[in-house]
């Protein structure tokens, strides 16, 4: 763990490096949309809604940029057996690296990085705090007449939890950046 720690470390610094802090370019962003539970999480709950704030980082030109993202997603429990299972929600908070594709009016991006998810199982009192990962893709795009972006994304989140199996979902969101 401590390896990918400083792999993370090492990459987001080589990004943040380079061009001179005049010509960086920071972005708030929101989104929203819809997670589906992935393996374990499917046995036991159904899709919810999902929320993201990012701060994005990096010169238009750059060919890679950093994102810092904190999402919470709502994942609803399923009735097993007579049996509701209670709700769950699961907060994150990861750094990322897009690489961008520049092709035109829509332009295709590739995202991935690590982070933290604090949890607390349905039913437990006890909060985990785990580290994970996460990689996807997306496509940004400005709204005519505006100085507002736009971006439709899907990842793929894989916690690493302590002494259990991985919990997996996918967030599908749509955003706009300020």
């Amino acid at each position: 763990m401590k390896r990918m720690a400083f792999a993370v470390m090492a990459v987001l610094g080589t990004a943040l490096a380079g061009p001179a802090h005049a010509q960086r370019s920071i972005h708030l962003g929101v989104a929203g949309g819809v997670v589906l539970p992935v393996g374990k999480l499917d046995n036991s709950f159904t899709g919810g809604p999902t929320g993201l704030v990012t701060l994005s980082m990096g010169p238009q030109d750059a060919p890679m940029g950093l994102r810092l993202d904190y999402e919470y997603s709502e994942f609803k429990g399923q009735t097993i057996d007579g049996s509701k299972t209670p709700d769950m929600h699961l907060n994150s908070a990861t750094a990322n690296l897009i690489v961008p594709f520049r092709v035109g009016y829509a332009k295709p991006y590739l995202i991935g990085g690590a982070g933290f998810y604090p949890l607390r199982l349905p039913g437990s009192s006890k909060r985990e705090n785990d580290f994970g990962a996460n990689g996807g893709a997306g496509v940004s795009f400005g709204l005519p007449y505006t100085s507002i972006g736009a971006f439709l994304e899907v990842r793929y989140h894989a916690i690493n939890r302590a002494n259990t199996s991985s919990y997996h979902f996918v967030p599908i969101t749509f955003g706009l950046i300020f």
